[in-house]
């Protein structure tokens, strides 16, 4: 017998809900049998209900398996399940049209998605016609089983990606390791390196949109007046090896100096001396119109820790890379947690991040190096687009993750080498 066609009516598909609500129209477009019995189809979209605009987005091979071609959107791709159930009842009404005998019927169901259905007369075995139900592919799902854990988790998924397809041997990176906590030890009253912990998890990344980092060395104001140098020497040269008689001497010598100024220093040191006396504050200024010299300077007082502020934004292209983005934000919402001890009375640091700008496998030398971190902060937005909007495994259709790492150490000059083979720290 000849191949017949038949195209179902348009059959509307709602996904999502509230904003994020929108609704697709497609019929099936059902080819055979063929000499085996057997049928392919196509997926329809159209524009609206009446039609308008038909283009195919996919194809279904007897089995009712769907390849999807670039016609078809990756809402469409997510949310697979809806449109293959549609697109069975689609096929399944086709079957007066198409299907007259019982091997026909079995080889229409089975491009519905119904292999296993019996669709003998009785005077057949059933065993012979029915068709192995295909394999169901669960790599889309979560469990949703979430128990506590009186022992703290100490191993995550060392292979994540996201893209799950980023060819992570080509394409800039960002890779990050989860990393055990080491206290920095002493010897005496040195601090000791600390010694890098175990890596017990790993993601890549694509490098962020924005990369910033700020240098930073922290200098302040310092003064000295005359009378606080003067004491300052005295005590220095008193502690000093020749004791009180090198004290002795540098008192003479600052008697001596002040003797230059002759009247003023003598005004000055009794407004000095009342003010310490009286508690009296600025007499000096107010009877004389002067101050001290404060000698001030910018006085250097110290390093500054770097922070670094990182956001992705992350859309699912597929089941599996939905759940790949579930375990990538709990494995740095539960890393960056504080872990108790088994009786509870103490707190362990949570664990730590090595994080290094790769290009292709290599360290990107054009992008800053950055010291080991702790995570301040992990902010995710699950409605980044204004709306809330799932797809059929109920993930989201977008997440924005913002990750705050801030460095352990700061960083010295010792730590960069003297070539300039990269742009460093």
């Amino acid at each position: 017998m000849a191949a017949k066609t038949a195209t179902s009516k348009i059959s509307p598909v709602v996904v999502g809900s509230g904003q994020g609500k929108s609704t697709t129209y497609i019929s099936t477009k059902v080819t055979g049998p063929d000499k085996l019995g057997n049928f392919n189809s196509e997926i329809i979209q159209s524009d609206n209900a009446s039609g308008g605009g038909e283009k195919t987005i996919g194809s279904r091979d007897s089995n009712g398996n769907i390849t999807w071609n670039k016609d078809a959107s990756n809402k469409i791709k997510l949310n697979e399940s809806k449109f293959k159930k549609a697109s069975n009842n689609q096929i399944s009404s086709l079957a007066n049209q198409l299907a007259t005998t019982a091997v026909e019927k079995q080889g229409l169901n089975a491009a519905a998605g119904k292999g296993n259905q019996d669709n003998t007369d009785g005077n057949t075995d059933s065993s012979q016609s029915k068709a192995t139900p295909s394999s169901r592919d669960e790599t889309g799902k979560l469990s949703g089983s979430d128990k506590s854990n009186p022992v703290p988790r100490n191993s995550y998924e060392t292979g994540l990606c996201y893209p799950v397809a980023m060819r992570r041997d080509l394409q800039d990176n960002l890779k990050i390791d989860v990393i055990k906590f080491n206290p920095k030890k002493w010897d005496g009253a040195k601090s000791l390196e600390r010694v890098s912990g175990e890596t017990i998890g790993s993601v890549v990344l694509p490098v962020p949109s924005s990369v910033n980092d700020t240098n930073q060395t922290t200098w302040g104001q310092g003064t000295m007046s005359a009378v606080d140098m003067a004491k300052a020497n005295v005590v220095k040269t008193a502690l000093g090896d020749e004791g009180g008689t090198a004290a002795g001497e540098e008192i003479g010598s600052i008697m001596g100096q002040m003797q230059k100024d002759g009247p003023t220093v003598n005004k000055a040191l009794k407004s000095f001396f009342t003010q310490q006396l009286t508690g009296t504050k600025d007499i000096l200024a107010r009877t004389s119109g002067a101050v001290l010299n404060p000698n001030m300077e910018l006085l250097f007082q110290g390093p500054a820790l770097r922070s670094f502020s990182f956001s992705w934004k992350m859309s699912p292209r597929d089941q599996k890379e939905s759940v790949v983005i579930a375990k990538i934000i709990r494995m740095f919402k539960q890393s960056m947690a504080p872990q108790k001890t088994d009786a509870g009375l103490f707190l362990k640091a949570p664990n730590i991040y090595k994080l290094q700008f790769n290009d292709g496998t290599d360290r990107h030398k054009f992008l800053p190096k950055i010291k080991e971190c702790a995570l301040e902060n992990c902010a995710v937005n699950y409605t980044p687009d204004g709306g809330y909007m799932t797809y059929d495994n109920t993930a989201m259709v977008a997440l924005e993750m913002s990750l705050t790492f801030k460095e352990m150490e700061p960083i010295y000059n010792n730590d960069m080498s003297h070539s300039d083979d990269s742009i460093g720290y």
